[in-house]
């Protein structure tokens, strides 16, 4: 098939669904099929596979940028057209961000009510509704969310008829991310982290640090260690440290919070943490979330995140309901100081990862390529 992968960003080294989309593209490449990546910018690694790459007219306007999307397509005789969300055509919305709509009432449940100017959007959001909107609209095509929480809220939210959208969770590849690559990694890492034997090592990952609620694993880390815990937690890839750091002096916990800047391979990281936490806000289906299960980590996040449908309270990880409840994901944490413990959630972490790998999700994105594009 002749298939057309669309998205503001070609680079897996942002990470989210840029690092996807690049796995993607690659399985489908090797598979034979004929891809076209249609986006504003490019950074690709040396030695991938073969793509027909479509560069979009450069733009500060999201809708600007669609509409530039949207000619390319048009001149292009594609099979699938695949979007993950930055244009308007397309036969396959794949909504990695979920709803603008929910990401922005989840977003204000972060600030007081007092504060709250509800009816202010910044131009960006606005556009993006409009896009989101225009997408929706679009009778013929497809709405694919990351998880059911993300189904519902199209149907609730936006009014998308239930027999225009599926539901396929995101997918890892389990090679590459696996309790036996890490072995090699993880004395080292450790090592040079400062990470002592016995101390359990908590880790999040994520761009947006507000938004996957680094200062509550923060608040949650002073809790255990108050309590005698012996932990640390490492934040990797986090744009605007400085808010997370300044909370760590002010909780006495500076020597046991590690700021690492993004990385070109997070699986050193993976490997040197025993746990993984993400309390984030609002995550339609958190990758990193089941890049850790695969990695066999125990998986600590709440009931906003798309991949908490996926995980069993107590036995592959921890789903809390309140994002803002840092006591509440103290005591998750503490629970997991057990290493016996943690080897036994771990395990089961491997295997629920298993089920859900990337090439299982291609394979269900292929079956629904044919079912529209008929051939």
């Amino acid at each position: 098939m002749k298939i057309g992968l669309v998205l503001e960003h070609f680079d897996p080294k942002r990470g989210g669904q840029e690092y996807w989309t690049w796995q993607f593209a690659g399985r489908l490449s090797e598979l034979g099929h004929e891809v076209h990546i249609i986006a504003c910018d490019f950074k690709m690694p040396e030695g991938g596979p073969a793509m027909v790459l479509h560069q979009v007219k450069p733009s500060t306007s999201p809708l600007m940028r669609a509409a530039s999307m949207e000619r390319i397509i048009r001149s292009l005789a594609l099979d699938v057209v695949h979007d993950m969300g930055a244009g308007v055509h397309a036969d396959i919305f794949h909504a990695h961000s979920g709803s603008t709509v929910a990401g922005y009432e989840q977003s204000l449940k972060r600030i007081p009510l007092w504060r709250q100017i509800r009816f202010w959007r910044p131009k960006r959001y606005r556009e993006q509704s409009e896009i989101e909107r225009r997408q929706h609209a679009c009778e013929k095509s497809l709405i694919v969310a990351v998880s059911q929480m993300d189904r519902d809220f199209f149907h609730a939210l936006h009014g998308v008829p239930e027999n225009r959208t599926r539901r396929i969770y995101n997918g890892v590849d389990t090679e590459r991310f696996s309790p036996q690559h890490g072995k090699g990694h993880r004395e080292a890492t450790r090592q040079i982290l400062g990470c002592q034997d016995r101390e359990t090592v908590f880790l999040l990952v994520g761009y947006d640090l507000r938004r996957k609620n680094a200062e509550s694993a923060i608040r949650a880390l002073s809790h255990v260690v108050s309590a005698g815990g012996s932990a640390r937690l490492l934040i990797v890839g986090g744009k605007r440290p400085r808010p997370c750091e300044q909370l760590a002096r002010k909780l006495r916990i500076s020597d046991r919070v590690a700021m690492i800047q993004a990385v070109s391979d997070i699986r050193p990281y993976y490997a040197a943490a025993d746990v993984y936490v993400h309390p984030t806000w609002y995550d339609p289906c958190s990758l990193t979330a089941i890049e850790a299960l695969a990695c066999g980590l125990p998986v600590i996040t709440t009931s906003f995140n798309g991949a908490s449908e996926l995980l069993t309270q107590g036995e592959n990880g921890f789903v809390i309901a309140d994002p803002a409840d840092p006591l509440a994901l103290a005591e998750k944490m503490t629970v997991l100081l057990d290493p016996a413990l943690r080897s036994a959630m771990g395990a089961s972490a491997r295997r629920l990862a298993l089920d859900h790998t990337l090439e299982r999700q291609t394979a269900e994105f292929l079956s629904l390529y044919r079912e529209i594009s008929r051939v």
